[in-house]
Order: C-alpha cells, then sequence, then structure tokens
C-alpha cells in the first residue's frame, strides 16, 4: 500500500497536539480538565504511556559514592559567576537565568544551530536521512523529544529563547532523536516510548558534548569568540548538572536528612524544597548520573582513536550507533568496537 505524503496543514496538528501532550506531562499551567482529556486521549491514539508514567521512568538504582561530586557545586558556582563577570548573589536571584545564559554577555540563537547542526549531522550518517524531525518552538519551556506514530519521525520540542545553554540543551535532544532513529522501524510505538532510559540519556549526553566544544561550534559558522564563551558557559553547566544530579541521588537516600545533606554539600546556594521535589524523578537523575559515565568513557575512546575532532569522523558515529544497538552489556563502551 502506498503511503500518503505528509502534507504541511497535517505537520501543524501534529505539533499542536505534541505541544498538548508535553503540556499534560509536565503539568504546566493554563491546561485545563478538558485540555488533559483530549492530551490522554491523543497519547492513546499514539501508543504511549499514561502520563503517570513519562517516558524513560525507572525506580532509582544504587548508585554508588556520590559525595564527592556534590561537594563541588559551591566550587563550580563560583568559578562560574567569576566567568560571566557577576557575583554568587546573581545564582541565588535568579538560578534559571544564571544557568541560561542570561548573565553571560553573548547570545546564540536555537533556531539557527538547529538550522546549522540538523545537516551536518546528516551529512556524517549521524542522524539518518529519512528520519524527519517535527519542531515545536517554546518560549521558556524545558525542552524534549519522543516518537510519534508517524513512521520515521521524532518530536522535538525547544525554547526559542537566544542563550549560550541552547547549544547544551539542543545538542541533548538532538541525541534523543539520533537514538530514537536508530532502534529498530518495527518495534510497536508504545516500546519505542518506553526506551532504556540510561541508554537513551547514553547516547544523548555523548552528543551533547558537542555543545561543549568550540571547534563543533565554529564549524557549524558560529563566530570563533562567541563559540568560545558559549562553550565555557556549557562546561560549567555540565559540571553543575553532575553535581545536581549527584545531590538529588544522595538526598533520595536519605530522604529524612535532606536540608542536612543539601547545607553540608550546597550551604544555601541550593532551595531544599527544589532538591526534595527532585527526588521524586530519582529514577531519571540517576540514569543522567550513570549516562554521564557511560558517554565520558565512549568520548574519550573516541578521542584517542580518532583525535579531539572525532566528531568529524563518519566511523565515530557508526560505532556509536553499535554501542547503543548493543547496550551497555553490550560492546564496551570503554573501548572502540573491534
Amino acid at each position: 500500500m502506498t503511503q500518503a505524503p505528509v502534507r504541511a496543514d497535517d505537520e501543524a496538528v501534529v505539533e499542536r497536539a505534541i505541544e498538548l501532550m508535553r503540556s499534560a506531562d509536565l503539568g504546566l499551567p493554563g491546561l485545563d480538565e478538558n485540555g488533559r482529556r483530549l492530551a490522554a486521549l491523543l497519547r492513546s491514539v499514539a501508543g504511549g504511556p499514561a502520563p503517570a508514567e513519562p517516558p524513560g521512568t525507572v525506580p532509582a538504582p544504587h548508585v554508588t559514592d556520590v559525595t564527592d561530586v556534590t561537594d563541588e557545586l559551591p566550587g563550580v558556582v563560583r568559578e562560574w559567576a567569576r566567568a560571566m563577570g557577576v557575583t554568587e548573589a546573581a545564582f541565588r536571584t535568579d538560578r534559571r537565568a544564571f544557568l541560561r545564559g542570561d548573565l553571560a554577555g553573548v547570545e546564540l540563537c536555537p533556531r539557527a544551530l538547529v538550522r546549522a547542526a540538523v545537516p551536518r549531522l546528516r551529512g556524517l550518517a549521524a542522524l539518518p536521512e529519512d528520519h524527519r524531525l517535527s519542531l515545536v518552538w517554546t518560549r521558556d519551556r524545558p525542552s524534549v523529544t519522543f516518537p510519534v506514530r508517524i513512521p520515521d519521525r521524532s518530536a522535538v520540542a525547544l525554547p526559542d529563547r537566544p542563550a549560550p545553554l541552547c547549544a547544551q540543551y539542543v545538542h541533548h535532544e538532538l541525541g534523543h532523536a539520533m537514538e530514537l532513529a536508530w532502534r529498530s522501524p518495527g518495534l510497536p510505538l508504545a516500546e519505542r516510548w518506553r526506551r532504556p532510559p540510561v541508554i537513551a540519556e547514553w547516547g544523548a549526553l555523548v552528543v551533547e558534548t558537542l555543545g561543549l566544544s568550540a571547534d563543533w561550534l565554529a564549524s557549524l559558522g558560529v563566530p570563533a569568540d562567541t563559540a568560545e564563551r558559549v562553550a565555557a558557559h556549557c562546561r560549567y553547566e555540565d559540571r553543575y548538572t553532575r553535581a545536581l544530579a549527584a545531590l538529588i541521588l544522595r538526598c533520595a537516600a536519605r530522604a529524612e536528612r535532606l536540608e542536612e545533606e543539601v547545607a553540608q554539600a550546597a550551604g544555601d546556594l541550593i532551595d531544599p524544597r527544589h532538591v526534595r521535589e527532585e527526588t521524586e524523578r530519582a529514577g531519571y537523575w540517576s540514569a543522567v548520573f550513570e549516562g554521564h559515565a557511560l558517554a565520558d568513557r565512549t568520548v574519550a575512546a573516541f578521542t584517542e582513536r580518532w583525535g579531539e575532532r572525532w566528531w568529524d569522523e563518519a566511523g565515530s558515529w557508526r560505532e556509536l550507533r553499535e554501542q547503543l544497538t548493543a547496550g551497555p552489556a553490550g560492546p564496551s563502551p570503554t573501548g572502540p568496537a573491534r
């Protein structure tokens, strides 16, 4: 049977449906009861899990010794503030603006970054030519990627606010899209929603390292000075996220001592209420924590084999695909597959 082509108005409907489901998942304001019911119906038709079971959610496994990582939090914020030419008080005043890079004195347009990065990744055979991305642009909401029923397509929602941090989250979501594109097209859609979270984060975090590389950003046409400053900002964010993930896991394991743990690790930099909320997503943060470890080993092995510009070699992307397909129990992420 010949498949009918996807028309532009079909794509618009898909994108509106994606935004509705995403709003319901994240509990965003402005969605009434009818909207939530419609989101549940759309998700059912799409073959996805119920909102109570977000993609990638699993019980948090035991994570060993995160103390050393959490103790880096104050130092990271202090160094980061100094690099931006502001005081630590700026972090306490508006943590989101600080992390996003609103105070860094440099901007990067996420739309332009996507337009440059996607063709480049397709040219390296990292993102298959026949896998389409349905982009949903939001002003300031969290980024997310998930499959849709339309064959060979992933939905990617991204904030369109110009900010240094977009180099991190744009590449992270493109990493998720690549991992989805590499999965067997014969899998039921519900199984694609429930992809193993550690594997998904592993792949996304490998691709995310591109946003930490000034050379990669410059190769996409970002001016050299901007590329350097953006990459430096994202490297600080990377260190901060690792430390925060470790703190959340540490507090999830010691919920009765949460305030004490936060104060010991971060002083008054982090609101204990924020950490308590995030401990409810300990499974996600565990996947991030373990995904970073796998990604570090993968990137180190690729760098040893192909050099600092490993991302310019199509062979590295073929190897990453093989590793992610096999999973952590397959070809070792500590070295090239032979």
